[in-house]
């Protein structure tokens, strides 16, 4: 069981009486909802799945009351390993509705990363599909159950029951009427595992207090309302698509548009058909529909904002968007221990949008500390990038040491992430500090070499990874994705970048042409996945650097 803030982790300041967090939680605002806009539709999920919020809420209240009769409550994990279909969304709100905690998890996930986080959360009850993308869901949680002795029932969905499983129409049958959990806006509502960077997942814990903050902030920067179409296409089993998707459409009253396996055509289709008006997402959706050869036939004029999270914003994909599907590009910044740190609203300048990584949000705080983080570097300078305010985490689950490592009991969260920040509070990522090319001592930001060559007119997606050199240490290797018909070259590569001014020592010495970046499903770029592929052999790179 997961209960409120640890008592070190208590907030430095009285955000309920700044008016920073509510004491709601999203049944709150569902009940509302309901009694305003019963018939009006709530979720539109693949299989041609429309449910208005009256039906919603009847679905809700059953699976509530059918997981209650099964013995969660107050503090309980329910795991939810689903695709973005409108079960997650009933289940979600149902966990919810008892008090219990929201535990989402990849269906990419397998027994390996289950076995250690479903045992780690001390899962009760898990909810999964049958089958999914040909994989056999059912019988991978049956050959875990014997391992994970505080899983009680595992229901699936798209499947009957069997022994061991459960089928997930067991939890749409009658119930009876739930009482009401006590609700507090301090307790837990989501134990949320980070995911593709870390060979041991951390479980960040979040109270209806932060995640409420997050989407009404997001809803005030960006000028969201009940008459938004949030559209969806990341997994909502992740932190992007779990609050940006699901928790923001219900917080606002809005209109939930889910989009499973990513597909440009059918993300324009969605658009059009659904009139979708904001999604929170990948960059590099935004390239794969501008490349789509059935743009010009869509009617995308509908959506307004599309904020961009996890890579830079070219300013000519700004542009292009702008211009050939009409929404605007955002940048921010944020994290599974955050959410949002940072965002710029859709009616600032293109510099702020494209140039930057956005401003604090409201109530919340942002500052650039020393490699000791003992001291607030002054504008332009490059430190590491710390936040504080309503929507930090509580901390990690079960961890304390990692705890203490990342949030300090000031109240700031220390965010591994490299960054500086201008006179004017707007801050631009450069790298993380595990990103940076140590070649014979002097340090080489991924971020700002990959900034540069993405303007390259043969480069569509690069990175900068490290690789290792039995004199320098290091050596950096840029890996491409070329632009269709391009041809990219090394020593046209480091001429562009020579002719930007850059720094002898920071020019790429070896250059790997891939087909594509390997992406997380949240759309960051697995660095590891790549060195690792290039020092193995299985992807090649060339080497033909000039004398440094």
């Amino acid at each position: 069981m997961i209960t409120s803030h640890t008592p070190d982790r208590e907030p430095t300041r009285d955000y309920v009486a700044e008016g920073w967090w509510s004491n709601r939680t999203l049944i709150d605002v569902l009940d509302e909802v309901v009694g305003r806009t019963p018939d009006k539709t709530a979720v539109v999920a693949p299989g041609g799945v429309r449910l208005s919020y009256g039906a919603l809420f009847a679905q809700v209240e059953r699976v509530a009351g059918n997981l209650a009769a099964a013995g969660v409550g107050k503090g309980t994990v329910v795991s939810v390993q689903l695709p973005n279909c409108a079960e997650f969304v009933v289940v979600h709100l149902a966990v919810t509705r008892l008090g219990a905690i929201t535990n989402p998890l990849l269906p990419n996930y397998r027994a390996k990363e289950l076995e250690y986080i479903l045992k780690f959360a001390r899962s009760r009850v898990a909810v999964t599909c049958s089958t999914h993308r040909g994989f056999d869901f059912g019988e991978m949680y049956l050959e875990l159950r014997p391992k994970l002795p505080d899983l009680e029932a595992v229901y699936v969905v798209g499947g009957d029951d069997r022994a061991g499983l459960t089928g997930f129409g067991a939890l749409l049958a009658d119930a009876p009427a739930v009482r009401e959990a006590g609700h507090r806006g301090d307790d837990i509502s989501a134990l949320i595992f980070t995911s593709g960077t870390e060979a041991a997942p951390k479980g960040v814990i979040h109270s209806h207090n932060s995640m409420i903050y997050a989407t009404a902030q997001m809803a005030r920067v960006v000028g969201l309302t009940a008459d938004d179409v949030v559209w969806m296409p990341s997994p909502i089993s992740h932190g992007t698509g779990f609050t940006w998707g699901v928790r923001q459409a219900i917080s606002l009253g809005a209109t939930l548009v889910l989009q499973d396996i990513w597909d440009a055509e059918e993300a324009l289709r969605l658009i059009e058909a659904e009139r979708c008006s904001f999604v929170l997402s990948a960059t590099p959706f935004v390239t794969m529909m501008l490349d789509s050869p059935s743009l010009a036939t869509r009617d995308t004029s509908s959506l307004r904002v599309f904020g961009c999270a996890g890579a830079t914003i070219p300013r000519q994909l700004g542009e292009q968007a702008r211009r050939d599907i009409g929404c605007t590009l955002i940048g921010m910044w944020g994290m599974t221990e955050c959410f949002v740190g940072s965002a710029s609203g859709p009616h600032e300048s293109d510099d702020r949008l494209w140039e930057t990584d956005g401003h604090a949000m409201p109530g919340a705080e942002l500052a650039i500390f020393d490699a000791e983080r003992k001291t607030i570097l002054p504008p332009g300078e490059v430190g590491e990038l710390a936040t504080r305010g309503p929507h930090v985490a509580a901390g990690y689950f079960n961890d304390p040491q990692r705890t203490a490592e990342t949030f300090r009991s000031d109240g700031w969260l220390f965010t591994n992430d490299l960054a500086r920040m201008d006179a004017d509070g707007y801050i631009r990522l450069v790298g993380r500090k595990k990103d940076i090319v140590n070649r014979g001592g002097l340090k080489i930001s991924a971020r700002e070499i990959e900034d540069l060559l993405i303007e390259h007119p043969a480069v569509e997606q690069v990175v900068l990874v490290p690789l290792p050199d039995h004199r320098l240490g290091e050596r950096a290797c840029a890996c491409v994705v070329a632009r269709p018909g391009a041809t990219v070259d090394l020593d046209d590569l480091v001429a562009f970048l020579s002719a930007r001014g850059v720094a002898k020592y920071k020019l790429p010495e070896f250059l790997s042409v891939v087909d594509a970046l390997p992406m997380t499903p949240s759309g960051k770029v697995q660095r590891h996945v790549l060195r690792d592929e290039i020092l193995e052999g299985r992807i090649p790179a060339s080497c033909a650097p000039a004398a440094r």
